[in-house]
C-alpha cells in the first residue's frame, strides 16, 4: 500500500482483523467471489499479488468490513479514518500535475480529486505521465483532511488499450450500468488481456463483454 502513513497503519489493522475470527471467514468468502468476478490469476503469476491486494481491497469497501472493524476501533482519528475509506469512490484514474497540485481524474464519473502531498501512487503516476500519456489506474481514491489519497491494490489498464476503455465506459453509460458492475467488467478484461498473450487489446477491451443492465 502507497498511501499516507497514517492511512496505512489503519489500512493493515483493518485487514489484520478482518484475517482473523469473527470475520476471516466472511472476508475469505468476500475476496473470492471479487476473483470470481474479476479474474483470478495463477498463484505464481506477476499479477497474482496485485489482484489479491484489490481483493482486499474490495473486502474491505465494497463488503463494508472497514465500516465494521472500524467502528471497534478506540483511537478517534483511527476511527475516522477507517469510516472514510469505507467510502473511497471507485473509478478509472489517470494523475496530471496541475502546478503543485495533484488531480485524480475520473474517466468514469469525470470526477477530479486534489490528491495529499504524501501520496505515493498518484505521484508516480504523474511523474511517468510528465514525459507519455499518465497511465489508467482502476482503483478507490479516498478523502482525507490533507488532500485525497489512491487506497491500495490498483490495477493498471495498458496505455494502448486507453481508446477502448473510454469507447467501454460510453456504453456502460448508455446502458445505464452501476460502478462496480462496470469497474469488475473492465477488470475482466484486463485480466483476459494479461493472462492471454495472444489477445489483442481490441479483442479484450470490448463494449459487448458488459453484462447486462443492473
Amino acid at each position: 500500500m502507497r498511501v499516507t502513513p497514517p492511512l496505512r497503519a489503519v489500512y493493515d489493522e483493518l485487514v489484520e482483523r478482518a484475517a482473523r475470527p469473527p470475520f476471516s471467514d466472511r472476508a475469505q468468502a468476500l475476496r473470492d467471489r471479487f476473483l470470481e468476478r474479476c479474474g483470478r490469476p495463477d498463484p505464481d503469476s506477476a499479477a497474482a499479488g496485485a489482484r489479491d491486494a484489490a481483493a482486499w481491497e474490495d473486502a474491505l469497501v465494497r463488503g463494508q468490513l472497514a465500516l465494521e472493524i472500524g467502528a471497534e476501533l478506540t483511537d478517534p482519528a483511527e476511527r475516522a479514518a477507517a469510516m472514510a475509506l469505507a467510502h473511497a469512490q471507485r473509478g478509472v484514474y489517470v494523475f496530471a500535475e496541475l502546478g503543485d497540485v495533484l488531480v485524480a481524474h475520473d474517466l468514469w464519473s469525470a470526477a477530479e480529486f486534489v490528491l495529499a502531498a504524501r501520496d505515493d501512487v498518484g505521484r508516480e503516476m504523474a511523474a511517468t505521465g510528465r514525459l507519455a500519456e499518465s497511465p489508467m489506474c482502476e482503483a478507490r481514491v479516498m478523502a482525507t483532511e490533507r488532500g485525497c489519497a489512491v487506497l491500495p491494490g490498483p490495477v493498471f489498464h495498458p496505455l494502448d488499450a486507453r481508446q477502448h476503455v473510454h469507447q467501454v465506459l460510453a456504453a456502460a453509460h448508455e446502458r445505464g450500468l452501476g460502478t462496480d458492475t462496470v469497474m469488475d467488467a473492465l477488470l475482466k478484461m484486463e485480466h483476459t488481456w494479461h493472462t492471454l498473450s495472444r489477445v489483442k487489446v481490441t479483442y479484450a477491451y470490448r463494449a459487448e463483454l458488459l453484462p447486462d443492465a443492473d
